[in-house]
């Protein structure tokens, strides 16, 4: 039988999150020789090495990493055990440590969060505004318990349920050669300086997925980390951008001088979805939240539809 104790997998979580046999000593407050002795009994018990020492600090080999990943896992369930008895037979009570992206929680979480306290009155929720990896990592080290996403994004190792289409719809400023338009295709938009999120934002990897990067050039040094900034520079003219219906929908395109013109073609939406530990033991109440989620954009968002 093996024989890996709780104690040695937080002694190695806490070295391969901090690279160094001294600080993770300290975190987990013990000696340095206890931790390597600790960790060295592992490695027997486990018949592989997890670790390529070189003085004080180390790197994980390829079996060491992902034990790494697996053990942080196995400590938030473990975490996780009081409050899963304290809830047995009562879904959303107790403590949610939620992630929102950035271009969803300005516009979902005023109507969400009074809804979710309405609905689950013992649920005590508290909110943390991140990118997507960020989120999806803080999921896996068991610092969240749920995340609200926009897909597609790779999840691995994740339980993924969508809950709302969101539609994409074309920004441009009320004179825009385009304003008059209907609908239109990204392909129509092959001489535009087309306005995008930075960097590491997945609403900016859905529009050039959307476009197929096929405008004439991005908004060069025009950059913007939010959503309403690039409704300003579209409503001064500066560009073309692509907003959100969720936002739309929450006003903030209202008083602009913008034509929202709906878009055509399959990649023209994004689905939200609210992602958790795939071995999570309150997968069931995070299905409950999910549906709640999507009856509350119906209600609130119509111009969407439901995930299927």
């Amino acid at each position: 039988m093996l024989n890996v104790s709780l104690r040695q997998l937080r002694y190695f979580v806490a070295l391969a999150e901090t690279a160094s046999f001294s600080k993770a000593a300290r975190r987990v407050g013990v000696s340095q020789s206890t931790l390597s002795g600790a960790i060295q009994e592992m490695e027997t018990e486990l018949g592989a090495r997890l670790a390529e020492r070189a003085g004080r600090r180390f790197e994980l080999t390829a079996e060491g990493a992902l034990l790494a990943a697996r053990a942080s896992e196995i400590l938030a369930e473990v975490e996780d055990l009081p409050s899963l008895l304290a809830r047995a037979g009562r879904p959303l009570t107790s403590r949610l440590r939620l992630g929102v992206i950035p271009s969803v929680a300005p516009f979902l979480l005023p109507r969400a969060l009074p809804s979710i306290r309405g609905a689950f009155p013992e649920l005590a929720i508290s909110v943390r505004e991140g990118l997507s990896r960020s989120l999806i990592a803080d999921i896996r080290t068991g610092e969240l318990d749920a995340a609200i996403i926009a897909l597609p994004f790779t999840a691995h190792g994740l339980a993924v349920e969508p809950f709302w289409r969101d539609r994409f719809l074309l920004a441009v400023n009320s004179r825009h050669r385009l304003a008059q338009r209907g609908e239109i295709a990204a392909e129509e938009l092959a001489e535009e300086r087309v306005l995008l999120l930075e960097p590491g934002h997945c609403l900016r990897d859905q529009v050039l997925s959307l476009t197929g990067a096929s405008f004439a050039h991005e908004g060069g040094d025009l950059k913007a980390m939010s959503l309403m900034t690039l409704v300003q520079m579209a409503a001064n003219d500066l560009g073309v951008t692509f907003l959100p219906e969720i936002a739309i929908a929450a006003g903030i395109a209202e008083g602009a001088p913008l034509a929202l013109i709906p878009c055509r073609g399959e990649r023209s939406s994004r689905e939200l979805a609210l992602i958790w530990r795939e071995r999570a033991s309150r997968a069931p109440e995070y299905h409950v939240l999910a549906r709640h989620l999507g009856e509350l954009c119906r209600a609130h968002f119509g111009g969407g539809t439901r995930a299927e």
